[in-house]
Formats: structure tokens, sequence, C-alpha cells
């Protein structure tokens, strides 16, 4: 799978860990990233979160829509807040939206139901574990 930006619309799926949610997001790929902030290490229970970022996009629910809780984090590193949005059944994290950024899904990688791109970006690298090797790396074959 490419990792390159496109200008042409793409959709991706997603679902939670108990199936309860079902979306997509139809958007402008703006490619994925990995993020090493404290925030997104806490909300993903794990070293960092692998996103993949839309613009002007379009979140559809085709399940559980009614399932889907927001946590707005407030206390984030650049001061801008996002909005964490996860399902309320299995507490899988699901998608962020960002205030300064009106338009802006982050679909988070590990509910797709198609592999996630390789990311072109890190953020946040100060609060990288040091035994995280390089994540931009060659693709494997």
């Amino acid at each position: 799978m490419s990792s390159k930006k496109s200008k042409v619309p793409s959709t991706k799926s997603s679902s939670c860990l108990c199936g309860a949610v079902q979306l997509s997001v139809t958007g402008n790929d703006k490619g994925a990233v990995v993020c090493h902030c404290s925030n997104c290490q806490r909300a993903s229970g794990s070293a960092f979160l692998h996103n993949y970022r839309f613009t002007s996009a379009d979140l559809k629910f085709t399940k559980g829509e009614e399932l889907v809780r927001e946590y707005e984090d407030k206390e984030t590193k650049t001061g801008n807040t996002l909005y964490r949005h996860f399902c309320e059944k299995c507490g899988s994290p699901l998608y962020l939206k960002n205030s300064a950024f009106p338009g802006l899904v982050v679909l988070h990688c590990g509910t797709m139901e198609a592999e996630g791109p390789q990311p072109s970006m890190e953020l946040f690298p100060e609060n990288k574990y040091a035994w995280i090797g390089d994540v931009m790396g060659k693709p494997r074959l």
C-alpha cells in the first residue's frame, strides 16, 4: 500500500474491537503519521498512535453511532483540543478531530478494515521510546 498523499478522495472503513461501531471516512488523503505525544500514548495504551489523516472529510456510520462517546482532550502539548471518539462498549479508540483544523478526521489505523498506510512523519519525537526504531523505513515486501 502506498503512503503517498493523494488529491483524489479516499474512503476507508473502520470498526471497534467488539464490532458494535462501524464507520467509513471519505476525504482528501493526507497520509499517515505516528504520534508519540504522551496523550496519544495514554489514549492508545501503547508507545504511539498510528493515525491516518483526512481533510474535507465526511464521516458516515454504518452501525452503532449511538455507542460512540467523545472525550475532550484539552491538556495537549499544542494547546488545541482533541476530540477523541471511542466505543462505549469495548473502549476502542476510533478517530479524533482537532479544534484547530475544521474538516480534519484522524482515523486510528488499528481500527481499519485494511492495513493502514506506512507513516510519512513522526509527531513529538522527543517523547519516542528509546527502543522504537525507524517506523518510516522501507515498506515490507
